[in-house]
């Protein structure tokens, strides 16, 4: 399951410890980072709700689980066995099929053993980290075998997309196409290709994103106003927005759960949540 940014569920007395470290600079291009999550031997495996960030993750999870957990249309809850170290890395979105080598599009709202995409070469890869017993060297042995494998295709156009999407949170996406100089059926089948699903789907989930960004910014910041900063018509607009890809009211979860893109330059700089409440563009 994936590790990324989560909110907690129902593990009263099982607990868990999760980080995030930014790529080799080698890396860093298709990498958004890599993580660790250490859990705990309490009395139950540890529960989690993951929320949708447009990303790809790669994760093992031992004894012998690792799979690509593809990009993801609302929240689901994960279960990860107590006592588990689990690793990951996070790829940037449109950037899946570098490392991959299948359209993101295949592994929307699925975890597809890696063994199903690499082949034996997975296979020995979940050997390699079976033997390294601390957070550092797995992190580091999951960045080598990225590094090792060919680069796979990388669509420049999809990815120009993708930065244009997060950072109009509130544009229509009808003028996405013309700005990237192709039909709206073009750039849907090349969104697809590179991220998992298309470019109205991206945006919600982006703003979304930039939501959490705000909340864990200002926490004390009033719905309304961070609602609009981050690119929704208003309160009403986030609230069903959230519920539909979280499963949770915005109340429940601002200021508790930051985002996963935190360490993308996705965002442009947040709008001040002091004062006047700024115009959208």
């Amino acid at each position: 399951m994936s590790g990324q940014i989560l909110e907690l569920v129902g593990s009263e007395a099982t607990v868990s410890s999760y980080r995030e470290f930014p790529p080799r600079p080698e890396l860093a291009h298709a990498v958004l980072c890599t993580w660790t999550q250490i859990v705990g031997d309490g009395p139950r495996d540890y529960a989690q709700r993951v929320l949708p960030d447009g990303c790809v993750d790669l994760v093992w999870i031992p004894p012998a689980r690792q799979a690509a957990v593809g990009p993801q249309t609302r929240s689901f809850i994960a279960s990860l066995p107590r006592g588990a170290l689990v690793t990951g890395i996070r790829f940037r979105p449109g950037w899946a099929a570098y490392a991959l080598g299948v359209d993101a599009s295949e592994l929307l709202d699925r975890e597809v053993p890696l063994a199903d995409l690499w082949g034996r070469s997975g296979a020995l890869l979940e050997e390699r980290l079976a033997e390294l017993r601390t957070p550092e060297a797995r992190r580091a042995g999951v960045e080598q075998a990225i590094l090792a494998r060919p680069e796979g295709p990388s669509d420049a156009i999809a990815r120009a997309a993708v930065a244009w999407l997060a950072r109009h949170p509130a544009l229509p996406v009808e003028r996405l196409a013309a700005e990237v100089g192709l039909s709206t059926r073009q750039l849907h089948r090349r969104f697809r290709a590179a991220v998992g699903y298309g470019p109205k789907t991206f945006q919600r989930i982006a703003r979304f994103q930039r939501l959490l960004s705000l909340g864990k910014q200002a926490p004390h910041a009033g719905l309304t106003r961070l609602a609009l900063a981050a690119g929704y018509a208003d309160q009403a607009h986030m609230t069903r927005e959230v519920g539909s890809l979280a499963g949770r009211t915005p109340a429940v979860m601002l200021g508790r759960v930051g985002s996963t893109l935190s360490m993308s330059d996705l965002f442009e700089p947040e709008p001040a949540l002091t004062g006047t409440t700024p115009a959208r563009r």
